[in-house]
């Protein structure tokens, strides 16, 4: 059985690595949406759109893993649908869409981000997250939130 400290410290690792590779994800996607793929029109003020973005996706996410609600994170599906939606909304907050229609860009970017987490999560880093994100279904700790 794993102590407190462990499950703890495990958690604090799941989420730094959620924060750090989920805003990634939605960012990237979001930065070659809104150069519509042509990368070498790519400014800074692309990159930090796309990076507010990022971090604005993820913030629902990072604070859900602070709930009992986090034990949904262990599931790829669950966790990569609710990333997107996250995004989508995310997205569709930071700036006008590139594409016709008010919110094309961020359904696309929604679905992007959903599609490239759901392929990240299977990855040796994907699967070092999921491994990380069972702390939060340890019944004997089911108490300790944080």
């Amino acid at each position: 059985m794993l102590s407190m400290q462990t499950v703890l410290h495990e958690k604090h690792q799941f989420r730094l690595l959620l924060f750090g590779h989920k805003g990634l994800e939605a960012g990237a996607v979001c930065l070659l949406l809104m150069v519509q793929g042509h990368v070498l029109e790519l400014t800074a003020a692309h990159f930090v759109i796309a990076a507010k973005t990022g971090i604005l996706a993820v913030l629902p996410s990072l604070g859900l893993s602070f709930t009992g609600f986090a034990r949904h994170f262990v599931n790829r599906w669950t966790s990569s649908g609710f990333f997107g939606i996250c995004t989508f909304l995310a997205d569709s907050f930071m700036h006008a869409s590139h594409y016709p229609g008010e919110y094309t860009e961020a359904a696309l970017t929604g679905v992007g981000a959903f599609l490239f987490s759901v392929a990240v999560s299977y990855t040796p880093i994907g699967e070092r997250i999921e491994r990380l994100a069972e702390a939060f279904l340890d019944k004997a700790h089911s108490g300790a939130s944080l």
